[in-house]
């Protein structure tokens, strides 16, 4: 869960402006705070796409984050330029603040992994990401007023479902990484604290005590 952090506080964000505008207190309208964090919700999956493109090994996972990033950054374009033609502030639209972090800190994980676990944590974090996205979109839809701004999310919401059955038929070939092994701080390669002998008949260990 703690990778979708950010998604789940956009999430709630956009689901504080269902309060009455009264208690919001807020300078703009509740639609153009929905578009923000729709904004920027695509610029998070952009720069995910575009890790994908760079390291993905298999060819359908770097076609798909071609694909990702491409739809993403076509959808986002769409959303700015329906704030511009609402006479939007696209300072704030553009520039909505920290709500998700998709910086350095929150690709970290999907980073540092290995070449061979990268595509299948690259999928399976795009299965996790489209899923929340979609609910945020869900809900922003549902509160926002503008009919036109509900087509619009209606049509992200379309291609994010796309995106998340491509992926959760991807994530069914790739095989899962296996886990990696820690080794004990002290505890020099080839040595047991659990395999001493000690247990074992005088015969058997005098087969694993060293001379």
């Amino acid at each position: 869960m703690g990778k979708l952090k950010g998604l789940l506080v956009v999430v709630a964000q956009i689901a504080l402006l269902a309060l009455p505008a009264a208690a919001q207190e807020r300078p703009t309208g509740p639609d153009q705070e929905l578009v923000a964090k729709l904004h920027l919700l695509g610029q998070g999956e952009i720069t995910m796409a575009k890790m994908g493109e760079a390291r993905g090994v298999r060819p359908r996972v770097t076609s798909y984050a071609a694909t990702l990033e491409r739809d993403h950054r076509v959808a986002d374009q769409r959303l700015v330029a329906y704030a511009d033609r609402k006479n939007m502030n696209l300072a704030e639209v553009t520039n909505p603040g920290a709500g998700l972090p998709h910086g350095s800190l929150a690709m970290a994980p999907l980073a540092n992994s290995t070449r061979e676990e990268f595509d299948y944590n690259f999928i399976n974090r795009m299965v996790a990401d489209h899923q929340a996205a979609i609910d945020a979109a869900a809900a922003a839809q549902r509160l926002a007023r503008d009919p036109e701004l509900k087509d619009l999310i209606g049509g992200m919401m379309k291609v994010m479902t796309d995106h998340l059955v491509s992926a959760q038929e991807l994530l069914a070939v790739i095989p899962e990484p296996p886990p990696r092994v820690v080794q004990l701080p002290g505890e020099p390669a080839g040595v047991s604290r659990t395999q001493t002998g000690a247990d074992q008949p005088p015969a058997a260990a005098a087969a694993v005590v060293p001379r």
